[in-house]
């Protein structure tokens, strides 16, 4: 793992390390079938999940500040208001 952009370690909140990309600086973790990529360095977060009606969507946070890394580490369905979603179909453009 990187030197963290945030205090959390996501393997306290339950998360398990799954590896690393040296080259991209990312490291990921999976948890009830949700997946995360963590860029230590900048402190952005990807999380890939299911979503109940969207189907399989991912979530992007940059910038957040430890409480808000705190709460994507404990619902990776939090809403930070710091970044983007994407969907695979048109269903959803993102914002």
């Amino acid at each position: 793992m990187s030197n963290p952009h945030h205090k959390a370690n996501p393997a306290d909140a339950g998360w398990t390390y799954q590896g690393s990309n040296a080259q991209s600086r990312v490291d990921f973790y999976e948890k009830d079938g949700c997946k995360m990529d963590y860029y230590p360095t900048t402190g952005t977060v990807k999380t890939s999940m299911s979503h109940p009606t969207q189907g399989n969507t991912q979530m992007f946070r940059r910038d957040l500040d430890d409480t808000g890394f705190q709460q994507v580490l404990e619902n990776p369905r939090y809403h930070s208001g710091q970044g983007y979603q994407t969907k695979n179909s048109g269903y959803y453009k993102g914002k």
